[in-house]
Protein backbone atom coordinates (compact mmCIF):
# COMPACT_ATOMS: atom_id res chain seq x y z
CA UNK A 1 0.00 0.00 0.00
CA UNK A 2 2.89 2.31 0.80
CA UNK A 3 4.40 1.49 -2.57
CA UNK A 4 1.17 2.43 -4.32
CA UNK A 5 1.09 5.79 -2.57
CA UNK A 6 4.68 6.47 -3.61
CA UNK A 7 3.93 5.49 -7.16
CA UNK A 8 0.89 7.76 -7.24
CA UNK A 9 2.93 10.62 -5.77
CA UNK A 10 5.61 10.10 -8.40
CA UNK A 11 3.02 10.09 -11.17
CA UNK A 12 1.52 13.36 -9.88
CA UNK A 13 4.97 14.94 -9.62
CA UNK A 14 5.82 13.88 -13.17
CA UNK A 15 2.55 15.29 -14.51
CA UNK A 16 3.18 18.63 -12.76
CA UNK A 17 6.74 18.81 -14.11
CA UNK A 18 5.53 18.06 -17.62
CA UNK A 19 2.86 20.75 -17.35
CA UNK A 20 5.33 23.37 -16.11
CA UNK A 21 7.81 22.37 -18.83
CA UNK A 22 5.10 22.75 -21.46
CA UNK A 23 4.22 26.24 -20.22
CA UNK A 24 7.85 27.42 -20.30
CA UNK A 25 8.38 25.78 -23.67
CA UNK A 26 5.31 27.53 -25.06
CA UNK A 27 6.51 30.89 -23.78
CA UNK A 28 9.92 30.31 -25.29
CA UNK A 29 8.41 29.47 -28.67
CA UNK A 30 6.31 32.62 -28.59
CA UNK A 31 9.42 34.72 -27.88
CA UNK A 32 11.51 33.12 -30.61
CA UNK A 33 10.43 35.52 -33.38
CA UNK A 34 12.19 38.68 -34.48
CA UNK A 35 12.55 40.98 -31.50
CA UNK A 36 11.03 44.41 -32.04
CA UNK A 37 13.25 47.42 -31.41
CA UNK A 38 11.22 48.41 -28.36
CA UNK A 39 9.97 45.69 -26.06
CA UNK A 40 7.28 48.02 -24.77
CA UNK A 41 4.75 49.38 -27.23
CA UNK A 42 4.47 52.87 -25.79
CA UNK A 43 6.17 54.82 -28.57
CA UNK A 44 7.48 52.96 -31.62
CA UNK A 45 7.49 49.33 -32.69
CA UNK A 46 9.68 48.32 -35.63
CA UNK A 47 9.82 44.74 -36.79
CA UNK A 48 11.62 43.06 -39.67
CA UNK A 49 10.75 40.41 -42.27
CA UNK A 50 8.62 42.18 -43.35
CA UNK A 51 9.72 45.64 -42.27
CA UNK A 52 6.85 47.31 -40.43
CA UNK A 53 7.07 50.69 -38.70
CA UNK A 54 4.34 51.27 -36.14
CA UNK A 55 4.11 54.59 -34.29
CA UNK A 56 1.77 54.66 -31.30
CA UNK A 57 2.59 58.05 -29.81
CA UNK A 58 4.14 60.70 -32.01
CA UNK A 59 6.23 63.30 -30.23
CA UNK A 60 5.23 66.93 -30.92
CA UNK A 61 2.14 65.81 -32.85
CA UNK A 62 0.51 68.27 -35.21
CA UNK A 63 -3.15 68.20 -36.17
CA UNK A 64 -2.67 68.73 -39.91
CA UNK A 65 -0.93 65.39 -40.55
CA UNK A 66 -3.16 63.08 -42.60
CA UNK A 67 -0.75 60.54 -44.11
CA UNK A 68 2.70 59.07 -43.61
CA UNK A 69 4.43 58.03 -46.81
CA UNK A 70 7.67 57.40 -48.64
CA UNK A 71 8.46 56.88 -52.28
CA UNK A 72 11.26 55.66 -54.54
CA UNK A 73 11.99 57.07 -57.99
CA UNK A 74 14.52 57.12 -60.84
CA UNK A 75 15.23 59.21 -63.94
CA UNK A 76 14.17 57.80 -67.31
CA UNK A 77 13.78 59.67 -70.64
CA UNK A 78 13.11 63.02 -69.03
CA UNK A 79 10.66 61.62 -66.47
CA UNK A 80 10.79 60.50 -62.87
CA UNK A 81 8.56 57.44 -62.44
CA UNK A 82 8.00 56.65 -58.80
CA UNK A 83 6.43 54.14 -56.45
CA UNK A 84 4.54 55.54 -53.49
CA UNK A 85 3.75 53.79 -50.22
CA UNK A 86 1.50 55.51 -47.73
CA UNK A 87 -0.73 54.91 -44.74
CA UNK A 88 -3.26 56.94 -42.81
CA UNK A 89 -2.20 58.93 -39.77
CA UNK A 90 -4.72 58.48 -36.98
CA UNK A 91 -4.95 58.34 -33.19
CA UNK A 92 -1.56 59.98 -32.87
CA UNK A 93 0.34 57.47 -34.97
CA UNK A 94 0.52 55.23 -38.03
CA UNK A 95 1.54 51.78 -39.23
CA UNK A 96 3.56 51.61 -42.44
CA UNK A 97 4.31 48.26 -44.08
CA UNK A 98 7.31 48.37 -46.40
CA UNK A 99 7.20 46.41 -49.69
CA UNK A 100 9.15 43.15 -49.61
CA UNK A 101 11.16 44.10 -52.71
CA UNK A 102 11.95 47.15 -54.83
CA UNK A 103 12.13 46.69 -58.65
CA UNK A 104 15.68 46.84 -60.01
CA UNK A 105 15.05 49.93 -62.13
CA UNK A 106 14.34 51.94 -58.98
CA UNK A 107 17.78 51.08 -57.63
CA UNK A 108 19.60 53.07 -60.32
CA UNK A 109 20.10 55.97 -57.92
CA UNK A 110 21.33 53.69 -55.14
CA UNK A 111 24.70 54.72 -53.72
CA UNK A 112 27.06 51.75 -53.34
CA UNK A 113 24.11 49.41 -53.67
CA UNK A 114 22.05 51.15 -50.96
CA UNK A 115 18.85 53.13 -51.36
CA UNK A 116 17.87 55.30 -48.39
CA UNK A 117 14.28 56.38 -47.83
CA UNK A 118 12.70 58.89 -45.49
CA UNK A 119 9.10 58.83 -44.26
CA UNK A 120 7.31 62.09 -45.02
CA UNK A 121 4.20 63.68 -43.55
CA UNK A 122 1.37 64.84 -45.81
CA UNK A 123 -1.77 66.81 -45.08
CA UNK A 124 -5.29 66.12 -46.32
CA UNK A 125 -4.46 67.87 -49.62
CA UNK A 126 -1.58 65.38 -50.07
CA UNK A 127 0.98 68.19 -49.73
CA UNK A 128 4.30 67.29 -48.17
CA UNK A 129 4.45 69.30 -44.94
CA UNK A 130 7.36 67.69 -43.12
CA UNK A 131 8.99 64.45 -42.10
CA UNK A 132 9.34 61.86 -39.37
CA UNK A 133 12.55 60.91 -37.62
CA UNK A 134 13.20 57.97 -35.30
CA UNK A 135 15.74 58.34 -32.53
CA UNK A 136 16.71 57.67 -28.95
CA UNK A 137 19.07 59.67 -26.76
CA UNK A 138 22.09 58.08 -28.43
CA UNK A 139 21.03 56.75 -31.83
CA UNK A 140 18.95 57.62 -34.88
CA UNK A 141 17.38 55.12 -37.28
CA UNK A 142 17.65 55.05 -41.06
CA UNK A 143 15.93 52.67 -43.47
CA UNK A 144 18.06 51.41 -46.35
CA UNK A 145 17.34 48.94 -49.13
CA UNK A 146 20.33 46.86 -50.31
CA UNK A 147 20.54 45.35 -53.78
CA UNK A 148 22.62 42.41 -52.45
CA UNK A 149 24.15 40.92 -49.31
CA UNK A 150 27.40 42.61 -48.30
CA UNK A 151 29.41 43.96 -45.37
CA UNK A 152 30.66 47.49 -44.79
CA UNK A 153 33.33 47.59 -42.10
CA UNK A 154 36.07 49.99 -41.06
CA UNK A 155 36.53 53.76 -41.00
CA UNK A 156 35.97 56.03 -43.99
CA UNK A 157 38.14 58.95 -45.09
CA UNK A 158 35.62 61.20 -43.34
CA UNK A 159 36.12 59.47 -40.00
CA UNK A 160 32.84 57.56 -40.03
CA UNK A 161 33.08 54.11 -38.43
CA UNK A 162 31.06 51.40 -40.21
CA UNK A 163 29.98 48.11 -38.68
CA UNK A 164 27.23 47.05 -41.06
CA UNK A 165 26.18 43.68 -42.42
CA UNK A 166 23.55 44.35 -45.06
CA UNK A 167 21.17 41.72 -46.37
CA UNK A 168 19.38 42.01 -49.68
CA UNK A 169 16.19 43.95 -49.02
CA UNK A 170 15.39 46.34 -46.20
CA UNK A 171 17.88 47.07 -43.43
CA UNK A 172 17.66 49.12 -40.25
CA UNK A 173 20.78 51.23 -39.77
CA UNK A 174 21.61 52.90 -36.47
CA UNK A 175 23.55 56.17 -36.59
CA UNK A 176 25.18 57.58 -33.48
CA UNK A 177 23.90 60.92 -32.24
CA UNK A 178 27.38 62.49 -32.36
CA UNK A 179 26.90 63.52 -35.96
CA UNK A 180 26.62 59.97 -37.28
CA UNK A 181 30.26 59.10 -36.62
CA UNK A 182 29.26 55.46 -36.19
CA UNK A 183 26.85 53.45 -38.34
CA UNK A 184 25.85 49.91 -37.51
CA UNK A 185 23.18 47.33 -38.30
CA UNK A 186 23.55 45.88 -34.82
CA UNK A 187 20.60 46.86 -32.63
CA UNK A 188 21.80 48.93 -29.64
CA UNK A 189 20.80 47.62 -26.24
CA UNK A 190 18.70 49.46 -23.67
CA UNK A 191 17.54 52.19 -26.03
CA UNK A 192 14.02 53.59 -26.26
CA UNK A 193 13.24 55.01 -29.69
CA UNK A 194 10.59 57.63 -30.33
CA UNK A 195 9.17 59.15 -33.49
CA UNK A 196 9.44 62.92 -33.98
CA UNK A 197 7.75 65.17 -36.50
CA UNK A 198 9.26 68.34 -37.95
CA UNK A 199 7.84 70.76 -40.52
CA UNK A 200 9.68 71.45 -43.75
CA UNK A 201 11.97 74.45 -43.57
CA UNK A 202 10.50 77.29 -45.68
CA UNK A 203 12.60 78.20 -48.71
CA UNK A 204 14.16 81.64 -48.76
Amino acid sequence: MQINRLNLRNVVAIVICLAVTAVFSSCKEEDSGDDPINHNDTYVLITENPLVVKVMNLENEKGDIAFAQFYVTYYSNGEWPYLEFSTEFKNGGFELIFPATIPDEYLQSASNGLLSVHIDAHNSDNANIGGFSFRSDNWAIEFEYADRDFDEKGTSNYGIEFDCSYKKGWNIVYCSSDGGKKRTTQKPLNETFKCYFSYNTPLG
